[in-house]
Protein backbone atom coordinates (compact mmCIF):
# COMPACT_ATOMS: atom_id res chain seq x y z
CA UNK A 1 0.00 0.00 0.00
CA UNK A 2 1.13 3.67 -0.40
CA UNK A 3 0.68 7.19 1.14
CA UNK A 4 1.28 10.97 0.97
CA UNK A 5 2.68 13.91 2.93
CA UNK A 6 3.51 17.60 2.44
CA UNK A 7 6.35 19.25 4.28
CA UNK A 8 8.39 22.38 4.39
CA UNK A 9 12.01 23.45 4.00
CA UNK A 10 13.04 24.62 7.46
CA UNK A 11 15.45 27.30 8.52
CA UNK A 12 17.60 27.00 11.58
CA UNK A 13 18.96 23.85 13.19
CA UNK A 14 18.63 24.98 16.80
CA UNK A 15 18.00 22.14 19.23
CA UNK A 16 15.09 22.69 21.59
CA UNK A 17 15.04 20.34 24.56
CA UNK A 18 11.51 19.89 25.91
CA UNK A 19 10.70 19.53 29.57
CA UNK A 20 8.85 16.22 29.55
CA UNK A 21 9.19 13.30 31.91
CA UNK A 22 10.76 10.40 30.00
CA UNK A 23 11.58 6.96 31.34
CA UNK A 24 15.33 6.52 31.72
CA UNK A 25 15.41 3.53 29.42
CA UNK A 26 13.56 5.15 26.51
CA UNK A 27 15.65 5.26 23.37
CA UNK A 28 18.67 3.75 25.09
CA UNK A 29 21.10 1.45 23.32
CA UNK A 30 19.45 -1.81 22.32
CA UNK A 31 15.88 -0.48 22.23
CA UNK A 32 13.89 -0.47 18.99
CA UNK A 33 14.15 2.82 17.12
CA UNK A 34 12.04 3.58 14.05
CA UNK A 35 13.30 6.42 11.84
CA UNK A 36 10.85 8.11 9.47
CA UNK A 37 11.86 10.71 6.86
CA UNK A 38 9.48 13.57 6.09
CA UNK A 39 9.79 16.32 3.53
CA UNK A 40 9.34 19.50 5.56
CA UNK A 41 9.66 21.03 8.99
CA UNK A 42 6.55 22.01 10.90
CA UNK A 43 5.17 24.96 12.76
CA UNK A 44 3.74 23.49 15.96
CA UNK A 45 0.93 21.63 17.67
CA UNK A 46 -1.45 24.19 19.17
CA UNK A 47 -4.71 24.53 17.24
CA UNK A 48 -5.22 28.30 17.40
CA UNK A 49 -1.60 29.14 16.58
CA UNK A 50 -0.91 26.28 14.18
CA UNK A 51 -4.02 26.90 12.04
CA UNK A 52 -3.63 23.88 9.73
CA UNK A 53 -1.85 20.53 10.05
CA UNK A 54 0.18 19.48 7.06
CA UNK A 55 1.19 15.88 6.51
CA UNK A 56 4.41 16.16 8.52
CA UNK A 57 2.74 17.77 11.53
CA UNK A 58 -0.09 15.24 11.30
CA UNK A 59 2.37 12.34 11.37
CA UNK A 60 3.96 13.68 14.56
CA UNK A 61 0.82 14.82 16.40
CA UNK A 62 -0.83 11.49 15.60
CA UNK A 63 1.84 9.76 17.69
CA UNK A 64 1.47 12.10 20.69
CA UNK A 65 -2.19 13.11 20.80
CA UNK A 66 -5.34 11.09 20.08
CA UNK A 67 -8.85 11.38 18.67
CA UNK A 68 -12.22 10.17 19.92
CA UNK A 69 -12.62 7.89 16.89
CA UNK A 70 -10.47 6.49 14.10
CA UNK A 71 -10.91 5.52 10.46
CA UNK A 72 -11.53 1.77 10.00
CA UNK A 73 -10.02 1.56 6.50
CA UNK A 74 -13.43 0.90 4.94
CA UNK A 75 -15.04 4.33 5.13
CA UNK A 76 -16.37 3.99 8.68
CA UNK A 77 -15.24 4.99 12.16
CA UNK A 78 -14.21 2.83 15.12
CA UNK A 79 -13.88 3.78 18.82
CA UNK A 80 -10.63 5.11 20.25
CA UNK A 81 -10.68 7.64 23.11
CA UNK A 82 -14.44 7.20 22.96
CA UNK A 83 -15.73 3.67 23.46
CA UNK A 84 -19.12 4.35 21.85
CA UNK A 85 -21.42 7.12 20.63
CA UNK A 86 -25.12 7.58 19.98
CA UNK A 87 -27.31 10.14 18.22
CA UNK A 88 -30.42 11.64 19.77
CA UNK A 89 -33.73 10.72 18.02
CA UNK A 90 -33.75 14.07 16.17
CA UNK A 91 -30.05 13.62 15.27
CA UNK A 92 -29.28 17.10 16.61
CA UNK A 93 -26.93 15.83 19.29
CA UNK A 94 -24.28 13.13 19.49
CA UNK A 95 -23.21 11.68 22.84
CA UNK A 96 -19.78 10.06 23.30
CA UNK A 97 -18.87 7.70 26.13
CA UNK A 98 -15.19 8.21 26.92
CA UNK A 99 -12.66 5.52 27.73
CA UNK A 100 -11.87 5.31 31.46
CA UNK A 101 -8.41 4.90 32.96
CA UNK A 102 -6.65 6.90 30.23
CA UNK A 103 -3.85 9.29 31.19
CA UNK A 104 -2.01 12.00 29.35
CA UNK A 105 1.74 11.52 28.97
CA UNK A 106 2.14 14.08 31.80
CA UNK A 107 0.35 11.68 34.15
CA UNK A 108 -2.87 13.74 34.33
CA UNK A 109 -6.14 11.85 33.87
CA UNK A 110 -7.91 12.22 30.53
CA UNK A 111 -11.50 13.28 31.21
CA UNK A 112 -14.46 15.00 29.62
CA UNK A 113 -12.92 18.29 30.73
CA UNK A 114 -10.19 17.93 28.09
CA UNK A 115 -12.75 17.35 25.34
CA UNK A 116 -15.00 20.24 26.37
CA UNK A 117 -12.02 22.56 26.85
CA UNK A 118 -10.69 21.75 23.37
CA UNK A 119 -13.96 22.24 21.50
CA UNK A 120 -14.97 25.32 23.48
CA UNK A 121 -11.73 27.01 22.39
CA UNK A 122 -11.91 26.14 18.71
CA UNK A 123 -15.66 26.81 18.40
CA UNK A 124 -15.45 30.26 20.01
CA UNK A 125 -15.76 32.79 17.14
CA UNK A 126 -13.55 35.22 19.09
CA UNK A 127 -10.60 32.83 18.70
CA UNK A 128 -10.90 32.85 14.90
CA UNK A 129 -9.77 29.26 14.51
CA UNK A 130 -9.32 28.68 10.79
CA UNK A 131 -10.81 25.20 10.97
CA UNK A 132 -14.01 26.27 12.73
CA UNK A 133 -15.95 26.47 9.49
CA UNK A 134 -15.26 22.75 8.90
CA UNK A 135 -17.26 21.93 12.01
CA UNK A 136 -19.60 24.93 12.33
CA UNK A 137 -22.75 22.76 12.69
CA UNK A 138 -21.24 21.90 16.10
CA UNK A 139 -22.66 24.55 18.41
CA UNK A 140 -21.42 23.37 21.78
CA UNK A 141 -19.84 20.40 23.56
CA UNK A 142 -20.96 19.73 27.14
CA UNK A 143 -19.95 17.18 29.77
CA UNK A 144 -22.11 14.94 31.93
CA UNK A 145 -19.62 13.68 34.48
CA UNK A 146 -16.01 12.73 33.75
CA UNK A 147 -16.62 10.25 30.93
CA UNK A 148 -19.56 11.48 28.86
CA UNK A 149 -19.68 14.41 26.42
CA UNK A 150 -22.48 15.55 24.13
CA UNK A 151 -22.00 17.45 20.89
CA UNK A 152 -24.94 19.77 20.27
CA UNK A 153 -25.63 20.39 16.56
CA UNK A 154 -27.44 23.23 14.82
CA UNK A 155 -29.09 20.67 12.53
CA UNK A 156 -28.65 17.02 11.59
CA UNK A 157 -25.22 16.73 10.00
CA UNK A 158 -24.08 13.53 8.31
CA UNK A 159 -20.29 13.91 8.97
CA UNK A 160 -20.83 14.60 12.70
CA UNK A 161 -19.11 11.41 13.85
CA UNK A 162 -16.49 11.10 11.09
CA UNK A 163 -15.13 14.59 11.82
CA UNK A 164 -13.92 13.27 15.18
CA UNK A 165 -11.60 10.87 13.35
CA UNK A 166 -10.01 13.34 10.94
CA UNK A 167 -6.28 14.11 10.94
CA UNK A 168 -6.83 17.76 11.82
CA UNK A 169 -6.59 20.21 14.69
CA UNK A 170 -10.34 19.85 15.15
CA UNK A 171 -10.04 16.19 16.17
CA UNK A 172 -6.93 15.79 18.33
CA UNK A 173 -7.67 16.22 22.04
CA UNK A 174 -4.69 17.78 23.89
CA UNK A 175 -4.13 18.10 27.63
CA UNK A 176 -6.28 21.03 28.74
CA UNK A 177 -3.74 21.91 31.43
CA UNK A 178 -0.88 21.99 28.92
CA UNK A 179 -2.90 24.25 26.64
CA UNK A 180 -3.78 26.59 29.49
CA UNK A 181 -0.10 26.77 30.44
CA UNK A 182 0.61 27.76 26.79
CA UNK A 183 3.05 24.89 26.21
CA UNK A 184 1.19 22.90 23.56
CA UNK A 185 2.67 24.64 20.51
CA UNK A 186 6.21 23.33 21.02
CA UNK A 187 5.65 20.71 23.73
CA UNK A 188 2.53 18.68 22.86
CA UNK A 189 0.97 16.66 25.66
CA UNK A 190 -1.78 14.18 24.91
CA UNK A 191 -2.81 10.59 25.49
CA UNK A 192 -0.80 9.15 22.58
CA UNK A 193 1.77 6.34 22.70
CA UNK A 194 4.80 8.64 22.35
CA UNK A 195 6.19 11.82 23.92
CA UNK A 196 8.03 14.51 21.98
CA UNK A 197 11.30 14.78 23.90
CA UNK A 198 13.48 16.77 21.51
CA UNK A 199 12.84 19.04 18.53
CA UNK A 200 15.79 20.21 16.45
CA UNK A 201 14.16 22.65 14.06
CA UNK A 202 14.87 21.82 10.45
CA UNK A 203 16.54 18.55 11.38
CA UNK A 204 14.55 16.05 13.47
CA UNK A 205 11.92 15.41 16.12
CA UNK A 206 12.58 12.64 18.65
CA UNK A 207 9.67 10.84 20.31
CA UNK A 208 10.04 8.35 23.14
CA UNK A 209 7.59 5.77 24.38
CA UNK A 210 4.89 7.07 26.76
CA UNK A 211 5.05 5.06 30.01
CA UNK A 212 1.43 6.03 30.79
CA UNK A 213 -0.08 4.80 27.50
CA UNK A 214 -3.42 3.06 27.99
CA UNK A 215 -2.95 0.57 25.11
CA UNK A 216 0.74 -0.19 25.65
CA UNK A 217 0.66 -3.75 24.26
CA UNK A 218 0.07 -2.42 20.73
CA UNK A 219 3.26 -0.31 20.75
CA UNK A 220 6.31 -2.21 19.50
CA UNK A 221 9.10 0.37 19.26
CA UNK A 222 10.68 2.48 21.99
CA UNK A 223 11.60 5.56 20.02
CA UNK A 224 10.47 7.22 16.79
CA UNK A 225 12.74 9.74 15.08
CA UNK A 226 11.19 11.95 12.43
CA UNK A 227 13.95 13.24 10.14
CA UNK A 228 13.32 16.38 8.07
CA UNK A 229 14.86 15.68 4.65
CA UNK A 230 13.46 18.11 2.06
CA UNK A 231 15.33 16.61 -0.89
CA UNK A 232 13.58 13.57 -2.31
CA UNK A 233 16.76 11.91 -3.62
CA UNK A 234 18.33 12.29 -0.18
CA UNK A 235 15.31 10.66 1.48
CA UNK A 236 15.41 7.66 -0.84
CA UNK A 237 19.19 7.29 -0.50
CA UNK A 238 18.82 7.35 3.30
CA UNK A 239 16.20 4.60 3.02
CA UNK A 240 18.43 2.44 0.83
CA UNK A 241 21.39 2.87 3.16
CA UNK A 242 19.32 1.92 6.20
CA UNK A 243 19.72 5.35 7.79
CA UNK A 244 15.92 5.65 7.83
CA UNK A 245 13.24 2.96 7.89
CA UNK A 246 10.26 4.68 6.25
CA UNK A 247 9.93 7.65 3.91
CA UNK A 248 6.92 9.61 2.74
CA UNK A 249 7.01 10.56 -0.91
CA UNK A 250 4.84 11.58 -3.83
CA UNK A 251 7.61 11.67 -6.42
CA UNK A 252 6.96 9.44 -9.38
CA UNK A 253 10.64 8.78 -10.21
CA UNK A 254 11.30 7.46 -6.73
CA UNK A 255 8.14 5.38 -6.55
CA UNK A 256 8.80 3.76 -9.93
CA UNK A 257 12.34 2.88 -8.82
CA UNK A 258 11.09 1.51 -5.51
CA UNK A 259 8.51 -0.69 -7.22
CA UNK A 260 11.41 -2.48 -8.91
CA UNK A 261 13.49 -2.72 -5.71
CA UNK A 262 12.94 -5.99 -3.86
CA UNK A 263 14.60 -4.58 -0.73
CA UNK A 264 11.77 -2.14 -0.01
CA UNK A 265 7.97 -2.22 0.17
CA UNK A 266 5.83 0.44 -1.50
CA UNK A 267 2.56 1.22 0.31
CA UNK A 268 -0.25 2.83 -1.67
CA UNK A 269 -3.78 4.06 -1.07
CA UNK A 270 -6.05 5.85 -3.53
CA UNK A 271 -8.45 8.31 -1.97
CA UNK A 272 -10.69 11.33 -2.30
CA UNK A 273 -9.53 14.95 -2.29
CA UNK A 274 -7.23 16.63 -4.78
CA UNK A 275 -4.21 18.78 -5.29
CA UNK A 276 -5.57 22.26 -5.99
CA UNK A 277 -4.51 25.81 -6.72
CA UNK A 278 -6.19 28.92 -5.35
CA UNK A 279 -6.83 31.79 -7.76
CA UNK A 280 -7.18 34.82 -5.50
CA UNK A 281 -10.57 36.34 -6.33
CA UNK A 282 -9.86 39.43 -4.22
CA UNK A 283 -6.97 40.73 -6.34
CA UNK A 284 -6.25 41.31 -10.04
CA UNK A 285 -6.10 39.51 -12.33
CA UNK A 286 -8.19 36.69 -10.83
CA UNK A 287 -10.89 38.98 -9.49
CA UNK A 288 -12.05 38.78 -13.12
CA UNK A 289 -13.83 35.53 -14.05
CA UNK A 290 -12.48 35.70 -17.61
CA UNK A 291 -8.91 35.52 -16.23
CA UNK A 292 -9.81 32.48 -14.14
CA UNK A 293 -11.49 30.69 -17.05
CA UNK A 294 -8.57 31.54 -19.33
CA UNK A 295 -6.21 29.94 -16.85
CA UNK A 296 -8.38 26.84 -16.46
CA UNK A 297 -8.53 26.23 -20.21
CA UNK A 298 -4.74 26.67 -20.38
CA UNK A 299 -4.16 24.16 -17.60
CA UNK A 300 -3.42 20.57 -18.69
CA UNK A 301 -3.86 18.27 -15.72
CA UNK A 302 -3.04 15.15 -17.71
CA UNK A 303 0.30 16.58 -18.86
CA UNK A 304 1.11 17.70 -15.33
CA UNK A 305 0.55 14.30 -13.69
CA UNK A 306 2.44 12.61 -16.51
CA UNK A 307 5.50 14.89 -16.39
CA UNK A 308 5.74 15.68 -12.69
CA UNK A 309 4.19 12.57 -11.10
CA UNK A 310 5.02 9.95 -13.76
CA UNK A 311 1.33 8.94 -13.63
CA UNK A 312 1.48 7.67 -10.05
CA UNK A 313 -1.60 9.85 -9.39
CA UNK A 314 -4.68 10.38 -11.57
CA UNK A 315 -6.08 13.43 -13.30
CA UNK A 316 -9.53 14.13 -11.84
CA UNK A 317 -12.55 16.26 -12.69
CA UNK A 318 -13.83 16.38 -9.11
CA UNK A 319 -12.35 15.70 -5.63
CA UNK A 320 -15.18 13.48 -4.36
CA UNK A 321 -13.25 10.24 -4.69
CA UNK A 322 -13.25 7.33 -7.13
CA UNK A 323 -16.46 5.84 -5.71
CA UNK A 324 -18.61 8.96 -6.20
CA UNK A 325 -20.11 9.54 -9.64
CA UNK A 326 -20.37 13.17 -10.67
CA UNK A 327 -20.70 14.80 -14.08
CA UNK A 328 -18.69 17.78 -12.96
CA UNK A 329 -18.75 20.05 -16.06
CA UNK A 330 -14.98 20.30 -15.84
CA UNK A 331 -13.41 22.94 -18.11
CA UNK A 332 -10.88 20.88 -20.06
CA UNK A 333 -7.70 22.00 -21.78
CA UNK A 334 -8.72 24.08 -24.79
CA UNK A 335 -6.26 26.62 -26.26
CA UNK A 336 -8.94 28.26 -28.39
CA UNK A 337 -11.17 28.80 -25.36
CA UNK A 338 -8.20 30.01 -23.32
CA UNK A 339 -7.31 32.63 -25.91
CA UNK A 340 -10.96 33.67 -26.18
CA UNK A 341 -11.11 34.36 -22.42
CA UNK A 342 -7.71 36.11 -22.51
CA UNK A 343 -9.09 38.45 -25.16
CA UNK A 344 -12.21 39.05 -23.06
CA UNK A 345 -10.08 39.88 -20.03
CA UNK A 346 -7.93 42.30 -21.99
CA UNK A 347 -11.06 43.97 -23.41
CA UNK A 348 -12.50 44.30 -19.87
CA UNK A 349 -9.37 45.70 -18.24
CA UNK A 350 -7.13 47.08 -20.97
CA UNK A 351 -4.29 45.03 -19.47
CA UNK A 352 -2.31 41.95 -20.40
CA UNK A 353 -3.10 38.85 -18.35
CA UNK A 354 -0.18 38.45 -15.95
CA UNK A 355 0.01 36.94 -12.47
CA UNK A 356 2.40 35.63 -9.82
CA UNK A 357 2.46 32.00 -8.70
CA UNK A 358 3.97 31.22 -5.30
CA UNK A 359 5.23 27.66 -4.98
CA UNK A 360 7.42 25.68 -2.61
CA UNK A 361 11.11 25.29 -3.24
CA UNK A 362 10.71 21.51 -3.31
CA UNK A 363 11.19 19.49 -6.50
CA UNK A 364 7.40 19.20 -6.72
CA UNK A 365 6.93 22.94 -6.29
CA UNK A 366 9.55 23.86 -8.87
CA UNK A 367 8.11 21.44 -11.42
CA UNK A 368 4.61 22.74 -10.81
CA UNK A 369 5.75 26.31 -11.36
CA UNK A 370 7.70 25.58 -14.51
CA UNK A 371 4.93 23.48 -16.07
CA UNK A 372 2.32 26.13 -15.26
CA UNK A 373 4.51 28.82 -16.77
CA UNK A 374 4.96 26.86 -20.00
CA UNK A 375 1.26 25.97 -20.33
CA UNK A 376 -0.02 29.50 -19.80
CA UNK A 377 2.60 31.19 -21.98
CA UNK A 378 1.22 29.36 -25.04
CA UNK A 379 -2.11 31.15 -24.63
CA UNK A 380 -0.92 34.67 -23.89
CA UNK A 381 -0.82 34.45 -20.07
CA UNK A 382 2.36 35.48 -18.24
CA UNK A 383 3.07 33.47 -15.06
CA UNK A 384 5.81 34.87 -12.84
CA UNK A 385 7.24 32.38 -10.35
CA UNK A 386 8.07 33.08 -6.71
CA UNK A 387 9.62 30.13 -4.82
CA UNK A 388 9.10 30.16 -1.04
CA UNK A 389 9.34 27.65 1.76
CA UNK A 390 6.16 25.96 2.99
CA UNK A 391 5.76 28.15 6.06
CA UNK A 392 6.10 31.31 3.97
CA UNK A 393 3.58 29.96 1.47
CA UNK A 394 1.02 29.34 4.19
CA UNK A 395 1.60 32.76 5.69
CA UNK A 396 1.10 34.45 2.33
CA UNK A 397 -2.08 32.51 1.63
CA UNK A 398 -3.56 33.08 5.09
CA UNK A 399 -2.78 36.82 4.92
CA UNK A 400 -4.17 37.12 1.37
CA UNK A 401 -0.78 38.17 0.02
CA UNK A 402 -0.73 36.20 -3.23
CA UNK A 403 -2.22 35.84 -6.73
CA UNK A 404 -2.06 32.06 -7.08
CA UNK A 405 -0.87 29.27 -4.82
CA UNK A 406 -0.97 25.50 -4.62
CA UNK A 407 -2.95 23.84 -1.80
CA UNK A 408 -4.87 20.61 -1.25
CA UNK A 409 -8.25 19.15 -0.43
CA UNK A 410 -7.42 16.47 2.10
CA UNK A 411 -8.47 12.87 1.60
CA UNK A 412 -11.12 12.72 4.32
CA UNK A 413 -13.49 10.39 2.46
CA UNK A 414 -16.43 12.82 2.53
CA UNK A 415 -14.85 16.10 1.45
CA UNK A 416 -18.05 18.14 1.81
CA UNK A 417 -16.94 19.87 5.01
CA UNK A 418 -13.82 21.10 3.23
CA UNK A 419 -15.83 22.30 0.24
CA UNK A 420 -18.07 24.31 2.56
CA UNK A 421 -15.05 25.85 4.30
CA UNK A 422 -13.26 26.62 1.03
CA UNK A 423 -16.22 28.07 -0.86
CA UNK A 424 -18.73 29.72 1.51
CA UNK A 425 -18.32 33.48 1.28
CA UNK A 426 -18.22 33.98 5.09
CA UNK A 427 -15.82 31.14 5.87
CA UNK A 428 -12.49 31.96 7.55
CA UNK A 429 -11.01 29.22 5.37
CA UNK A 430 -12.24 30.68 2.08
CA UNK A 431 -8.64 31.41 1.14
CA UNK A 432 -9.44 32.15 -2.50
CA UNK A 433 -11.75 34.98 -1.27
CA UNK A 434 -14.49 33.70 -3.55
CA UNK A 435 -17.94 35.23 -3.15
CA UNK A 436 -21.02 33.82 -4.86
CA UNK A 437 -24.59 33.94 -3.58
CA UNK A 438 -25.38 30.86 -5.67
CA UNK A 439 -22.47 28.93 -4.18
CA UNK A 440 -23.49 29.90 -0.64
CA UNK A 441 -26.92 28.37 -1.30
CA UNK A 442 -25.39 25.20 -2.74
CA UNK A 443 -22.94 24.54 0.10
CA UNK A 444 -25.65 25.15 2.73
CA UNK A 445 -27.93 22.65 0.94
CA UNK A 446 -25.04 20.18 0.87
CA UNK A 447 -24.39 20.66 4.59
CA UNK A 448 -28.04 20.04 5.53
CA UNK A 449 -28.59 17.00 3.28
CA UNK A 450 -30.38 14.24 5.20
CA UNK A 451 -29.09 11.19 3.31
CA UNK A 452 -25.70 10.30 1.89
CA UNK A 453 -27.16 10.00 -1.61
CA UNK A 454 -28.59 13.52 -1.32
CA UNK A 455 -25.30 14.78 0.06
CA UNK A 456 -23.32 13.22 -2.80
CA UNK A 457 -25.65 14.87 -5.31
CA UNK A 458 -25.36 18.21 -3.52
CA UNK A 459 -21.55 17.94 -3.45
CA UNK A 460 -21.60 17.36 -7.21
CA UNK A 461 -23.70 20.51 -7.66
CA UNK A 462 -21.09 22.44 -5.66
CA UNK A 463 -18.30 21.09 -7.86
CA UNK A 464 -20.16 22.04 -11.04
CA UNK A 465 -20.41 25.63 -9.82
CA UNK A 466 -16.77 25.63 -8.71
CA UNK A 467 -15.62 24.33 -12.09
CA UNK A 468 -17.66 27.03 -13.84
CA UNK A 469 -16.42 29.99 -11.78
CA UNK A 470 -12.91 28.56 -11.21
CA UNK A 471 -11.90 30.02 -7.84
CA UNK A 472 -10.05 26.73 -7.39
CA UNK A 473 -8.18 24.72 -10.02
CA UNK A 474 -7.82 20.95 -9.68
CA UNK A 475 -4.20 19.94 -10.28
CA UNK A 476 -4.22 16.19 -9.54
CA UNK A 477 -6.02 13.38 -7.79
CA UNK A 478 -4.87 11.89 -4.49
CA UNK A 479 -2.99 8.60 -4.34
CA UNK A 480 -0.83 8.28 -1.25
CA UNK A 481 2.55 6.58 -0.94
CA UNK A 482 5.11 5.56 1.64
CA UNK A 483 8.16 3.35 1.16
CA UNK A 484 9.64 1.15 3.90
CA UNK A 485 12.57 -1.16 4.27
CA UNK A 486 11.79 -4.85 4.57
CA UNK A 487 12.70 -4.80 8.27
CA UNK A 488 9.58 -2.75 9.00
CA UNK A 489 6.55 -4.78 10.09
CA UNK A 490 3.06 -3.34 9.64
CA UNK A 491 1.19 -0.98 7.35
CA UNK A 492 1.49 2.82 7.68
CA UNK A 493 -2.21 3.05 6.61
CA UNK A 494 -1.93 6.50 4.93
CA UNK A 495 -5.37 7.83 5.89
CA UNK A 496 -5.43 11.41 4.53
CA UNK A 497 -1.95 10.66 3.15
CA UNK A 498 -0.39 10.63 6.62
CA UNK A 499 1.97 7.76 7.53
CA UNK A 500 0.64 6.30 10.79
CA UNK A 501 3.71 5.02 12.63
CA UNK A 502 2.16 4.19 15.99
CA UNK A 503 1.83 0.43 15.55
CA UNK A 504 4.76 -0.29 13.27
CA UNK A 505 7.43 -2.76 14.39
CA UNK A 506 10.96 -3.67 13.30
CA UNK A 507 12.55 -7.06 12.83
Amino acid sequence: MMRTIKWVLAGVAAATALAVAVPASAGSHGDKVLTVALETDLRGFESLKGNVLGISASAVINATTERLAEWDGKGGMIPHLATSWEYSPDRKSLTFTLREGVKHSSGDDFTARDVVHHYTRILDPKNRFFGRTFISPMQKVVADGDHTVTVQLAHPWLPAESMHGAFSFTSYIPSSRNVDEEKQMRDPIGTGPFILTEWRSGDRLILDRNPNYWDADRIKVDRVIFRILPDQATRYAALQSGEVDVIWTDRGDTIRKAEKNDKVTVYKRKGAGAGIAFLNNAKPPFDNVNARRAFQHSWNQGAYVRVSYKDIVDAVEHPLGPDVKCVANYRKTNPDKAKEFVAAYEADTGMKLEHELIHTSTQRGREYGEITQQLTRRNGITTNLQPVDQLQLRQKVFTNNYNMSGWRIADTGDVGSQLFALLHSKSFYNLAKYKSERMDQLVVAMRKAKTQAARDEAMCDVIKQMNDDVPIVLTNGRTHYAIANKNVIGDPILFQGVPDVRYLDKK
